[in-house]
């Protein structure tokens, strides 16, 4: 009963404009956008800006399924390349069921400015739900960075600012979505971050964050909160030559565990000229 009734009480919230571009799984995988040395293909979804510093290529694949629940799966494939001064990336995600689905893709670009990195990213969000057809919106995000000091980087994200309506249904759009973050690379093995949103129709929430390495580009461990739901997560990863693989968690306080699965492959360091 706890798996059909639970995927119906989500499906009011999920087909009335809200994006799964803000699923838990990003809280994870997000982590490490306001940094210079702890990003990956997984970091320009918490702000774009972050492609414009990457230095190498990296392209991943993440799979969660949310509180146990077999029809609440999340998946998510990224890929990010540097370019001159700048970086590209793209997305693909998709999260539900036959009956109920959303999927999103998603091409972002970053340029770096000097001491600011400006990104933006064009999204095309479908949905499906049985029984009422299939609908789709197109999105876009844009964020900015500032690097304060050499250990400090703060920036904004928006995303659907404006617009987002889907085609069939035009009084419905996208959740629009206001961010500021923060990340502060305490030392080579320790990074913080923290970010405040504010996501349309609900409370602002605030996500804090960190990543601890436990030996040198090997073994290190994450963990973090979302004060929304009250909800902690932690992971442990493990670095080997280009590639890399993270189990995770994340504990909700009524609906109970989530576990994920993130793996990351890397390419070449970009050499500065």
């Amino acid at each position: 009963m706890r798996n059909l009734l639970l995927p119906l009480s989500l499906i009011p919230c999920l087909a009335f404009g809200q994006s799964i571009h803000y699923s838990p799984g990003t809280l994870y995988t997000g982590l490490g956008a306001y940094s210079h040395q702890f990003t990956q293909s997984f970091s320009f979804l918490a702000n774009q800006a972050a492609l414009g510093t990457i230095t190498s290529t990296s392209a991943g694949v993440y799979a969660e399924q949310k509180y146990g629940l077999k029809p609440l799966s999340l998946y998510m494939a990224t890929a990010a390349m540097p370019v001159q001064r700048g970086g590209v990336g793209m997305v693909m995600q998709y999260s539900g069921f036959s009956d109920f689905n959303e999927s999103q893709i998603g091409c972002a670009y970053g340029k770096d400015l000097g001491r600011v990195s400006l990104g933006i990213q064009c999204n095309y969000n479908m949905m499906h739900i049985a029984g009422y057809g299939n609908d789709a919106a197109i999105g876009f995000e844009i964020g900015s960075q500032w690097q304060i000091s050499s250990t400090l980087i703060t920036g904004f994200h928006l995303v659907n600012p404006v617009g987002g309506h889907f085609r069939n249904h035009r009084d419905e759009k996208l959740a629009a979505v206001y961010q500021f973050g923060a990340g502060y690379e305490v030392s080579k093995q320790l990074f913080l971050s923290a970010e405040l949103t504010k996501e349309e129709n609900q409370p602002v929430n605030v996500q804090a964050g960190l990543q601890y390495v436990l030996s040198p580009d090997r073994l290190f461990v994450r963990a973090g909160i979302t004060t929304a739901t009250t909800s902690p997560y932690a992971g442990i990863g493990w670095q080997w030559k280009h590639c890399r693989a993270d189990v995770c968690v994340r504990y909700h306080p009524q609906l109970g565990l989530s576990p994920g699965l993130l793996l990351l492959f890397y390419g070449k360091q970009k050499r500065e000229p």
